[in-house]
C-alpha cells in the first residue's frame, strides 16, 4: 500500500515538474482576459451612452417632424376655412344691393392701445392720446387707423372684429395695413399682425 502510494506520489511529482510553467501560462492568461473584459465593459458602456444618445437624437427628430406636419395640417386646414369664408363673404357681398358700394381685401391688421398706462408717445400716439388724427375721440374697439389711401369717416368691417370707423393714422401704416384701437398694450401684443378680410364702406 505504501509502495503504491509513493509511486503515485513520484507520478504527481513529475507531472508537476513537467507541467509547472502551464499554471504561471494559465495565471497569465486569466489576467489578460480579466484585462480584456475590463476593456470590453468600458468599450460597451460607450457604445450604449452613444447609442441613447443617438436614440434620443432620433425621437427628438421624429417628434419634431411630427409637430411640423402637425402644424403644416392645421395651417392647411386654417388656410382652407379662411378660403371659403373669403368665398361666403364675397357671395354674401354680391347680394347686397349696392355692392359696387363695398369693397373687400385682405389686409394687415394689428392693433394699439393709445389710452394704456404703458402707451409710448411716438410710437403708440402722436400729441394727445385721446384724440386721433381726425379731431375725434379714441374709443377702443371702434377706431381704427388706416393708410391716406381711406378717408377719414370710412367704415370698415374687419373679418371677426366686426364694424369700425377710420379715424386714425399712422407712420407705419401702409395702403394695405389697418390697425384697431383696443384698451391695453397686452391685448395688441397677444395679437400680433393678422391677416384678416376686410370690407371697407366706400364713401
Amino acid at each position: 500500500m505504501d509502495s503504491k502510494l509513493k509511486k503515485f506520489w513520484r507520478k504527481c511529482k513529475e507531472f508537476l515538474k513537467k507541467h509547472e510553467g502551464l499554471f504561471e501560462k494559465c495565471k497569465g492568461l486569466l489576467k489578460k482576459c480579466k484585462e480584456f473584459l475590463k476593456k470590453c465593459k468600458k468599450f460597451l458602456k460607450k457604445q450604449g451612452v452613444e447609442r441613447i444618445i443617438i436614440m434620443g437624437l432620433f425621437i427628438c427628430l421624429v417628434t419634431t417632424l411630427v409637430t411640423v406636419n402637425y402644424r403644416i395640417s392645421n395651417l392647411h386646414q386654417n388656410l382652407f376655412e379662411l378660403e371659403n369664408e373669403k368665398s361666403l363673404l364675397k357671395k354674401e357681398l354680391s347680394t347686397f344691393e349696392d355692392a359696387e358700394d363695398y369693397e373687400l381685401r385682405e389686409m394687415n391688421v394689428t392693433k394699439y392701445a393709445p389710452l394704456s398706462s404703458t402707451a409710448v408717445a411716438g410710437w403708440d400716439f402722436a400729441g394727445d392720446r385721446e384724440i386721433t388724427a381726425s379731431g375725434e375721440q379714441v374709443a377702443p374697439g371702434k377706431t381704427a387707423a388706416a393708410g391716406p389711401n381711406i378717408p377719414f369717416g370710412t367704415k370698415i368691417y374687419v373679418e371677426g372684429k366686426g364694424w369700425y370707423t377710420v379715424n386714425d393714422r399712422g407712420g407705419l401704416i401702409g395702403a394695405d395695413d389697418i390697425d384697431l384701437a383696443t384698451e391695453s398694450k397686452e391685448t395688441a401684443l397677444e395679437w400680433g399682425i393678422q391677416q384678416r378680410l376686410v370690407i371697407i364702406d366706400l364713401p
